[in-house]
């Protein structure tokens, strides 16, 4: 698939939908950017909270238990204590 899409002055571009829906892109997606032969590949990374799900636990919390665990972890995620 093929499309030719706008860089603004920013260095900002839209992935079209149809390609953002084959590769289940879904709200703010991170992304590995390379320059590879002359082009410029750019990869999406799955991101932490995507991984939800993926791990068996007897751990069962409520959504606002849920809700409250993921705001202390996003207070805490960047400090170097």
């Amino acid at each position: 698939m093929s499309q030719i899409v706008t860089i603004t002055s920013q260095g900002q571009l839209t992935i079209p939908r149809a390609i953002r829906e084959l590769f289940q892109m879904r709200g703010s997606v991170k992304a590995n950017l390379r320059m590879e032969d002359g082009r410029i590949i750019v990869e999406p990374q799955a991101g932490f909270w995507s991984l939800a799900g993926s791990l068996k636990s007897k751990v069962r919390l409520t959504d606002d238990q849920l809700n409250a665990a993921r705001a202390t972890f996003e207070e805490n995620w960047a400090r170097n204590d």
